[in-house]
């Protein structure tokens, strides 16, 4: 094998490594970089919110809400932010709950 081949062989697989870290949305950026709204009424909410925890490609935790046809972001700390964040938390323990729940009697069924 040749030298030209085997910098492309090296080069080719650093393409492929590279493309397989990059997020899967396409963005390498923070999505709420326009500031978060004020107040929040939960019942012109149109669907769940989105919580991004802090990554590489964005630092901050980002709630983000659809009103209307417009996703707007949500402070964190803001009083509705603080509600998402720990009706988030809620529903990852009330899943890894039923999730042991299922192994402990998949287990005992054997």
């Amino acid at each position: 094998m040749n030298s030209t081949s085997s910098i492309f062989l090296l080069l080719s697989c650093l393409l492929v490594l590279c493309v397989q870290g990059e997020p899967s949305t396409g963005s390498r950026k923070c999505k709420c970089l326009n500031g978060y709204i004020g107040r929040v009424r939960p019942e012109l909410l149109k669907s769940e919110p989105r919580v991004y925890q802090p990554s590489s490609f964005c630092p901050e935790l980002e709630i983000i809400i659809v009103l209307g046809t417009k996703e707007k972001c949500v402070n964190p700390e803001s009083r509705f932010g603080q509600h998402v964040l720990s009706r988030q938390e809620r529903k990852r323990a009330a899943r890894s709950t039923t999730a042991s729940q299922s192994n402990t009697e998949n287990s005992t069924s054997l």
